[in-house]
């Protein structure tokens, strides 16, 4: 690997530690926790506002995935929707509660149409012997920069410091962290005429590529089986697990901190261990290993919180740490393994919309089983165990052979 392309990966790496510090602290922790804690929001609330940026990344996403497989590129892309994010989160808490909630919908717009186009770079900075390990790599520093925002995080607040310089930390942390990808990534042109693709084509873009997707072995079932555990993982880490924590658990929102940062020390050598096991035992192996303890996970937590045994929260909290970075580490190598480096924009734009639509669904389906219905926290999340259960069914008959 010569010099360029150390400074090219190392950039990208850099990268998925600065978009995961948002990540982690706005709306995987802090954030939330301000919003129902203090403002006084309900999960369900908090559950709207998470779905309604989900909504427009889910119609946006294989546009701006189909887009930057033109000649123009991803980084163009890419450094758009970043400072749409940074600007939106360094306001967070500045004016009224409304207006805050208005600018984190904002925020996750451009966070999650940035992750469209940055992880099809992944095939600029790796190769397909080692694709697993780059992924495993890039979610390893991913939640380094988790760790890293929970201690900026906590000093501030141990100086006395309110949630809305947290916030401008987290934005001021993106955007020194990020910075390198846009300077060094060397980047993998695949097409040659420049996308000129409107934004009004998005919708139809969408049907189009999930058309286009049933002409590849297994991609189409694979994104239906994504969908179902992103579902469950991903309204958890919406901030609802941070409530859950807080409000069902009992913790204080210090004990759930550390808690959190506990997990995300584990999710560090789970992404790795589970990226570079991908590349000798290949992506489906590995998703299902993960999807299992992750329902052994939500049970213990479950089992913890009715019959009193609190110290299994911190059985959840390791092997749940261990198989998030497990998870975004092998389906990122899933997804390349089934794609056309050609249309690998357009299908990451499909991931993501796959994953988002997942994302609208689990946080109105939590706020369902817990608000409307009143069964509480704990039926929730035996919702979510149903749905990882289901994904596992569908991923199970998916081969990661590539066949292009």
């Amino acid at each position: 690997m010569n010099n360029i392309q150390k400074r090219s990966l190392y950039s990208w790496l850099f990268f998925d530690l600065a978009n995961t510090v948002y990540a982690f602290v706005i709306p995987g922790l802090y954030f939330s926790v301000w919003l129902v804690s203090e403002q006084g929001w309900t999960d369900q609330a908090l559950g709207f506002a998470t779905s309604s940026a989900m909504v427009i990344v889910a119609i946006l996403g294989p546009w701006v995935g189909a887009r930057s497989d033109g000649s123009q590129g991803k980084k163009p892309m890419l450094l758009i929707t970043t400072l749409i994010c940074i600007f939106a989160t360094f306001l967070l808490g500045t004016f009224n509660v409304n207006i805050s909630v208005l600018l984190f919908i904002i925020s996750l717009i451009g966070f999650n149409l940035g992750s469209v186009v940055y992880d099809a770079l992944l095939v600029s900075v790796s190769t397909s012997e080692n694709r697993g390990k780059i992924s495993g790599m890039g979610v390893a520093f991913g939640y380094v920069g988790s760790l890293l925002g929970f201690g900026v995080a906590t000093l501030l607040q141990s100086f006395g410091y309110s949630y809305i310089e947290i916030f401008r930390s987290v934005a001021i942390m993106f955007l020194i962290f990020s910075l390198p990808a846009f300077i060094f990534i060397k980047e993998k042109k695949i097409g040659e005429k420049k996308s000129t693709i409107k934004v009004t084509e998005s919708i139809s873009l969408v049907i189009r590529s999930w058309k286009h997707s049933k002409k590849y072995p297994g991609l189409t079932r694979f994104l239906v089986g994504r969908f179902f555990y992103a579902d469950a993982i991903n309204t958890l880490i919406s901030g609802l697990l941070a409530v859950y924590l807080v409000e069902e658990v009992g913790l204080t929102p210090e004990d759930s901190q550390n808690l959190l940062g506990l997990a995300i020390i584990i999710s560090i050598i789970g992404g790795y261990v589970f990226g570079k096991a991908a590349d000798r035992y290949g992506p489906r192996k590995l998703t299902l290993i993960s999807l299992l303890c992750w329902m052994a996970s939500l049970s213990i937590a479950i089992i913890a919180t009715e019959f009193n045994q609190l110290w299994l929260i911190y059985v959840t909290g390791v092997l749940g740490g261990f198989n998030i970075g497990g998870i975004f580490a092998v389906d990122r190598v899933f997804m390349t393994r089934l794609s056309p480096e050609q249309h690998l924009g357009e299908f990451y734009g499909l991931y993501s919309t796959v994953g988002r639509f997942a994302t609208i669904l689990g946080p109105l389906l939590w706020g369902l089983v817990v608000n409307t219905l009143g069964y509480g926290r704990n039926a929730a999340m035996g919702v979510l165990i149903v749905l990882l259960a289901i994904s596992f069914y569908i991923i199970k008959g998916v081969s990661d052979k590539q066949t292009f």
